[in-house]
């Protein structure tokens, strides 16, 4: 792209990294984001910061300066943009004024509250937690936007257009190792020109990585459109047609105690047992007949927790208090009893004078939808009362919250009874129809964050997850949760996201009652991973990223046993796909940086420095590999080897001298390998073809293999038997194109 000039020795043009503007002086070599001081700009020309409302304000926390953000160029500048006039109302979720940190008193964590937006997040805002670096503007030292040819043409990683294919290409990588005049040069020391500056490869690894899996970011309304799209995938519509017909006082009349006036009995109307009781009056019984009379007294207590939250009495209680009372008991009641609730909440909401009391009703029904089912017998009469009250033409408020209800009715049920109560920042994102935000960390270091809801379960999040990056095959893929001690574990489809984030603070609550509020305690995130290892399109773009972030980080991590000669031209391949071609001098790129590329044990046996060389010799001949046949060639490299992709399980053999006391189990998408621990030997393969079926119990593990006529059962003692069956029958099912059924044996 040629460049443009702009007046005097400067230049504009385009850094092909991210995209950006950046302006460059042909004689001092100066480059900067912003347009230059010297140069007087022309009327109505905007420079490289963009329209007035690309221009956000912030404030910078080391300095208590303010600066400025463009949020199309993510460039910053401690200088006012020419005719920027200020925040608007769309800038409230990025100023630090708006937003409180508070403590969650069911976790223990601090959240955070933005009094203007409503929003609620675990995650520090990005207007609160920024240092002064983020705001120091860039230059030519520290951004890679324009190095010593700024007006120059660029080449990016994809540049160079090699005409083989991968396969070729794939063999000659395997044939490629360093020749000996060059182990001799290496080994001598020559050719060995002394370390660059680092500066050009943190700008330049900085910029590759801005192209790839998203790192720290807000969500945005894109995300919050996706949560939409993913979560509610019936319409309005839909739901009507399915209770057409139906209404709320059908089931009164069917399933209410009429018998309450008085000592003599007098039955009451429909309407009035249907409709709101406000001042101290307190139901005597409850609504629907039940012939416990222990669970008519729980009743009249949910009747004082309901009328407490909604405000319909006085209490020395705040709401959320009597939110979590009534909670907790329904987590665990029986199912009368919770439809007695959501009838006590239909009766407060209808008829009832108060805006503000009816709202919060309409409130407590979406938290109580959040946590527990209504039964079989009341869900299509409750979503029909939700319909009852969504053309509420003078209550606009009431129109959302109840169709928001009616969209939940189905899910909740199919869901049930949740494991946690709600964090009070769920809760409060509950009573305003907001999601939660939560972070979701990537193998290679970055992370995105995404919205979710009560209702949002880790299939639904995965979707999401694959939709947001671009993934066109999502089957390899899962969240994973992950604790400090590295120990980690897919999530169950149904298992919900927000039950889970409970859970961990009830853990982390618990584990510093007993050590301390300042003792390390064990946490978890969330990580999304390849799970799977199924064959992908070449095409799958972010398929291919996903897939090559997985094979670099085990290949460094030493899950695959890898001779050191493979490692090498592994790393090699790497360094290409993140810098692109070798610059054709000494290049310090990878200088100190050997950790992200090869295996702890060989820089143990070997100098860092022998190493870099080694690896930076093999990098030199793979001129012309663009960024995605790298990543392919790589893929492809380890796609050869017989363990690859292999889940890891310890095991015990039972009642066979072939194998030692324990074993581990490496599944994939080939079979199943038995390796001993000690020696990584191969002690036997079970491949799919030979496996006539397999099966798990509560502490066991069995494969059979053999033909129809003659069968081997081979026994393991292990307690993760149900995800080992899980993961072989995802396997068998793909391999025989989604016809298999699974597991026969349980033991």
């Amino acid at each position: 792209m040629s460049a443009k000039r702009i007046g005097g020795d400067w230049v504009e043009n385009i850094d092909p990294s991210s995209g950006k503007k950046y302006y460059a002086n042909l004689t001092t070599q100066e480059t900067s984001w912003t347009w230059p001081e010297e140069v007087p700009r022309e009327d109505g020309d905007e420079g490289a910061g963009g329209a007035d409302e690309d221009w956000d304000e912030k404030l910078d926390p080391g300095s208590g300066k303010m600066y400025y953000y463009n949020k199309t160029t993510q460039e910053t500048t401690w200088t006012k943009p020419a005719g920027y006039k200020g925040n608007t109302k769309e800038d409230s979720e990025n100023n630090p004024a708006n937003w409180q940190e508070m403590d969650d008193p069911a976790s223990g964590n601090k959240y955070y509250f933005n009094s203007v937006t409503q929003e609620t997040s675990w995650t520090k805002p990005d207007c609160l937690e920024e240092n002064a670096a983020a705001a120091e503007e860039p230059s030519a030292d520290d951004e890679g936007a324009a190095g010593e040819n700024a007006a120059a043409e660029e080449p990016s990683a994809d540049d160079g257009g090699a005409e083989e294919d991968t396969a070729e290409k794939l063999e000659a990588l395997q044939q490629m190792k360093l020749t000996e005049e060059e182990e001799a040069e290496l080994a001598t020391g020559a050719d060995n020109g002394a370390a660059e500056d680092t500066s050009e490869y943190t700008s330049k690894s900085a910029a590759v990585a801005a192209a790839g899996t998203p790192s720290a970011n807000s969500t945005g309304k894109e995300a919050l459109d996706l949560l939409n799209q993913v979560t509610d995938k019936v319409s309005t519509a839909e739901l009507q047609k399915l209770i057409a017909g139906l209404s709320f006082t059908e089931y009164a009349e069917k399933n209410f105690n009429y018998d309450r006036k008085g000592i003599f009995g007098m039955k009451t109307t429909t309407e009035k047992i249907t409709s709101w009781k406000g001042g101290r009056e307190l139901i005597k019984t409850s609504l629907c007949s039940l012939n416990d009379k222990d669970l008519q007294g729980e009743a009249v207590q949910c009747f004082r927790n309901v009328t407490g939250f909604m405000g319909d009495r006085n209490t020395n209680k705040n709401n959320m208090e009597h939110c979590y009372k009534l909670l907790n008991n329904m987590l665990q009641s029986m199912e009368d009893l919770r439809n007695e609730v959501y009838c006590q909440i239909c009766k407060q909401t209808k008829n009832n004078p108060s805006e503000d009391s009816t709202l919060a009703g309409w409130q407590l029904m979406v938290i109580c939808l959040a946590c527990f089912p209504p039964g079989a017998l009341l869900k299509d009469y409750l979503m029909a009362y939700c319909n009852e009250n969504i053309d509420h033409a003078n209550k606009p408020q009431v129109s959302q919250y109840a169709e928001f209800a009616l969209h939940r009715v189905n899910p909740i049920v199919k869901l049930g009874a949740r494991r946690e109560l709600p964090t009070h920042v769920e809760v409060e994102a509950c009573k305003r129809l907001q999601p939660v935000t939560v972070r979701v960390n990537f193998l290679d270091g970055k992370y995105v964050m995404m919205p979710v809801n009560s209702w949002t379960t880790a299939e639904l999040f995965a979707e999401m997850l694959c939709i947001r990056l671009g993934i066109e095959n999502s089957k390899p893929f899962a969240v994973f949760e992950v604790s400090s001690a590295d120990e980690e574990r897919v999530l169950e489809p149904d298992e919900r996201i927000l039950d889970l984030v409970a859970y961990w603070g009830r853990l982390i609550q618990e584990d510093r009652s007993k050590k301390g509020k300042n003792a390390e305690v064990e946490e978890f995130h969330f990580v999304f991973k390849v799970r799977l290892f199924f064959e992908i399109s070449d095409d799958d773009l972010a398929a291919v990223e996903m897939m090559y972030i997985q094979a670099t980080h085990d290949v460094v991590d030493a899950r695959y046993p890898c001779s050191e000669q493979d490692s090498i031209t592994l790393a090699a391949l790497q360094v290409q796909e993140e810098f692109g071609d070798h610059p054709g001098e000494d290049c310090s790129y990878i200088t100190g940086q050997m950790r992200k590329y090869l295996a702890e044990k060989y820089l143990e046996d070997q100098e860092p420095a022998e190493l870099e060389e080694q690896v930076m010799k093999l990098y030199s001949k793979l001129t012309g590999y663009s960024q995605q046949e790298a990543r392919l060639s790589y893929l492809d490299y380890v796609k050869s080897w017989k363990i690859y992709g292999s889940s890891y399980y310890f095991a015990e053999p039972q009642n066979n001298r072939d194998f030692p006391p324990e074993v581990v189990l490496a599944i994939n998408a080939k079979g199943v390998l038995v390796v001993d621990p000690e020696t990584k030997e191969f002690l036997k393969e079970f491949p799919y073809s030979q496996v006539v079926t397999w099966g798990h119990s509560a502490n066991s593990f069995v494969v059979v293999t053999g033909n129809m006529v003659r069968q081997t059962k081979v026994y393991f003692k292990t307690d993760q038997g149900k995800e080992m069956n899980n993961i072989v029958r995802c396997y068998v099912e793909h391999l025989m194109g989604g016809a298999g059924d699974g597991a026969a044996a349980e033991n």
